[in-house]
């Protein structure tokens, strides 16, 4: 088996994971009555502690020639924080999200990001092709149907929005990850933007008085713990796949998240999935590809696989999207 085929299942498998965490999410919430605020913490919170004693360890330097010297200074921190704020305004935008909405939708909407990730690079001077316009065309187009309209009216409701947001959010965080992740060590990155978005979370959730108490913690609990394999265990595991892969393709790939969130809300939620809606979310999914498209033209159809060292080789400069 090659590595691009491992490195693929290896992606099928973290997509899976956190597919089944939207319905989990709902249900701590919906359910068992936990602050979005709250939630967040905690799972933030399960997944720093499973990454701390890796970053206390570190990662070890490159040794290939030419590569870039070990990341100087104290970077990793300053660009963890910076990143770690946009992380935890993402993550609760969603967690608030799926209050109002169903998992699948939440799962759909989320993706979205792959749209908006070139649109924002207009910022940067970089005007988008014809084929990110026609993928966000595709994609309002999948909004409007999955929204479930009447009346010839899209009915987004506050769940969706919050989600629509959230999405924006995350297109942020992947650009801010994009200038920083080839320049820190990646260990030390992730954990702190993991912790600062537990301590943001707790903070909220604290001044609204909502921390959870102990019965409610220890219902969540199974869930929460979860967050170590769903966030530590899969961003890592992303990281490492990204190694063979280019990022347009793990892009791509998950986005069957959405899919796996859809049909998880179904058997352990009893939400509904109309035909309108898969076909809206069709559209969605088609539209982030469409976005996409010119980006997978432009660049080697063979990457370069990462040095066998002992640094984690991380290929985000990808969703740059080389418009």
């Amino acid at each position: 088996m090659t590595p691009r085929i491992k490195a693929a299942l290896l992606l099928l498998a973290v997509t899976a994971v956190w597919g089944i965490t939207f319905p989990m999410t709902r249900w701590s919430m919906t359910v068992a009555g936990l602050d979005p605020f709250a939630y967040a913490g905690l799972k933030f919170l399960f997944a720093f502690m499973a990454l701390l004693p890796l970053a206390v360890r570190g990662s070890a330097p490159r040794q290939e020639a030419g590569a870039d010297k070990p990341s100087a200074g104290l970077l990793w921190l300053w660009a963890g924080l910076a990143t770690g704020l946009v992380l935890a305004v993402y993550g609760v935008l969603q967690y608030a999200g799926l209050v109002y909405t169903t998992s699948g939708k939440s799962a759909f909407i989320s993706g979205l990001y792959v749209v908006i990730v070139p649109l924002m690079a207009m910022a940067g001077g970089r005007m988008p092709g014809r084929p990110v316009w026609l993928g966000l065309v595709l994609a309002v187009s999948g909004l409007w149907l999955i929204s479930g309209p009447q009346g010839g009216e899209a009915r987004l409701n506050f769940g969706d929005f919050l989600t629509l947001l959230s999405a924006a959010f995350t297109a942020l965080h992947v650009i801010m990850i994009s200038r920083f992740a080839n320049r820190v060590d990646p260990i030390r990155f992730v954990t702190v933007q993991i912790a600062l978005t537990s301590l943001v979370s707790f903070a909220v959730a604290f001044v609204r008085g909502n921390m959870p108490d102990a019965s409610v913690f220890w219902i969540t609990l199974p869930f929460t713990l979860f967050g170590i394999i769903s966030l530590a265990g899969c961003i890592l595991a992303q990281t490492a796949a990204q190694r063979y892969m280019r990022a347009s393709e793990v892009a791509l790939m998950l986005q069957l998240q959405g899919v796996f969130a859809a049909v998880f809300g179904m058997i352990f939620l009893d939400e509904v999935m109309t035909l309108l809606m898969w076909a809206g979310a069709a559209l969605m999914v088609g539209g982030s590809i469409m976005a996409q498209s010119r980006a997978r033209r432009r660049v080697d159809p063979s990457p370069e696989p990462a040095a066998a060292t002992g640094r984690w080789g991380v290929r985000y400069h990808n969703w740059t999207f080389n418009l």
